[in-house]
């Protein structure tokens, strides 16, 4: 049975730069809105690792995120959020803890596939949409993607600077490739994939276009949280372990401990 607050740790995919940064506004105010009054959401960061997303950043930073989801165990914690739409480590993730993992793309995705006949997710930049893809083809939802797009010549550190310094038109681009997605593609879903940028749109109102709705990759990842929380809690649902998600061989701890800050 559910007792006391619903605790739930969102690690983010890069080191810690300074102070609490801006996007955690627009998190906590997503919170605010569709999360329960029980539910708790911390931030954190990997403790070491890198900006870049090429192919050994990534996988350098899966180590870490696996890291930060142990430790999230450990603390009490009832659910994980990856917090970058690559869906970093996720597999890794599921295979060393037993509370629910969650992923931002791979959540969305199944958000999205109830809402339309097909879903169209806007990239920030056109290096990346293997990556995406390959979430979603994960999420084994590959036949309901109408298509990745990305504005052109956008790219992450742009698109950064733009959500900063000039807000509306950031929000003006960013819907201009999703009328595109819809009339082009014929998306009758649409998300960004960037759990900052998608959590920037929801802030500044973009929910839906011609009709079609626009997901929130924070939100659709809390309530995706709160709902695996309540069958884990209440029935012992959880991942099975026995292929994708197999728990590492006893005594692999021994060997090489998974250290975590």
């Amino acid at each position: 049975m559910k007792t006391g607050k619903t605790r739930i740790l969102l690690c983010e995919p890069v080191p810690a730069m300074g102070p609490e940064p801006r996007h955690h506004s627009f998190w906590n105010k997503t919170l605010e809105k569709i999360g329960r009054p029980d539910t708790t959401l911390d931030y954190i960061n990997i403790a070491q690792g890198y900006m870049g997303l090429s192919a050994y950043e990534q996988l350098y930073g899966s180590v870490e995120m696996v890291k930060r989801a142990c430790q999230a165990e450990k603390q009490g914690y009832d659910a994980f959020i990856i917090g970058c739409a690559s869906d970093m480590a996720l597999v890794e993730c599921r295979s060393m803890v037993n509370i629910p993992v969650i992923a931002p793309t791979e959540a969305c995705s199944h958000i999205a596939a109830t809402l339309g006949n097909k879903f169209s997710i806007i990239d920030l930049q056109y290096a990346t949409r293997p990556v995406i893809e390959g979430a979603v083809r994960n999420a084994g939802l590959l036949s309901k993607l109408a298509s990745i797009r990305s504005p052109e010549g956008m790219d992450a550190a742009k698109s950064a600077k733009l959500t900063s310094d000039n807000p509306n038109k950031a929000v003006q681009i960013y819907r201009l490739e999703m009328e595109k997605a819809i009339a082009e593609d014929g998306a009758e879903a649409l998300m960004v994939s960037c759990i900052l940028t998608s959590a920037f749109l929801t802030e500044h109102g973009l929910y839906e276009v011609d009709g079609v709705p626009v997901i929130d990759l924070l939100a659709g990842s809390l309530k995706m949280a709160e709902i695996m929380i309540d069958l884990n809690q209440e029935y012992g649902t959880k991942v099975c372990k026995n292929t994708i998600y197999r728990t590492p061989s006893p005594g692999w701890d021994k060997d090489l401990p998974l250290l975590a800050e």
